[in-house]
């Protein structure tokens, strides 16, 4: 019996660190639209504008024990969620960049692994993220953020240096998921 979970990831610093994906966004069709409302200080215009075309996606094979536990990628929930819109100018070109960037993926599992991720309170399975931990150390887990990836049109933003990239269980969801 498989589980649905759902992950909460999260980039800040994050920017396109290949040099095509920096050419990919010069060439887009609303790229001047983008630059000049970031220009112009109107944040929601250039959020709403970004969100529209920004997309997210986890790779299950990035984070090896998943994909050999038979998890898979299900959904990116919703819209990727951005804020703090600036511009940084990278090979010479004009990069909009976001100080956070957020998505909620919906995966499903092996109730048998995510068991172990749980205590259970007179039949009642709350997680546990000591016991997650402990599976991560057990598993040669560096962290479920290796999975994430942000797309704007289809051009790459990662984190290389300074920034953090994270991705967390949403408790509540999987809590709900498990004892349903």
């Amino acid at each position: 019996m498989n589980i649905k979970l759902k992950l909460e990831g999260y980039l800040k610093g994050g920017y396109p660190v290949n040099e095509e994906d920096i050419d990919m966004i010069s060439e887009l069709d609303f790229y001047d639209e983008l630059i000049d409302l970031i220009s112009n200080s109107e944040e929601e215009e250039a959020i709403d504008l970004a969100s529209k075309n920004f997309t997210a996606d986890y790779m299950i094979d990035e984070v090896a024990i998943l994909e050999q536990k038979g998890f898979k990628f299900l959904e990116t929930e919703g819209s990727v969620f951005l804020n703090g819109p600036f511009i940084e100018e990278l090979n010479g070109v004009k990069i909009p960049l976001f100080r956070w960037i957020g998505a909620g993926f919906i995966l499903e599992g092996p109730k048998e692994t995510i068991s172990n991720w749980m205590d259970n309170e007179g039949g009642i399975y709350e997680f546990n993220k000591g016991l997650f931990d402990d599976w991560k150390d057990d598993n040669d887990v560096w962290g479920l953020q290796d999975g994430t990836r942000y797309y704007l049109a289809g051009a790459n933003y990662d984190l290389e240096g300074f920034g953090d990239n994270g991705c967390i269980i949403d408790k509540e969801f999987l809590e709900e998921s498990f004892n349903n």
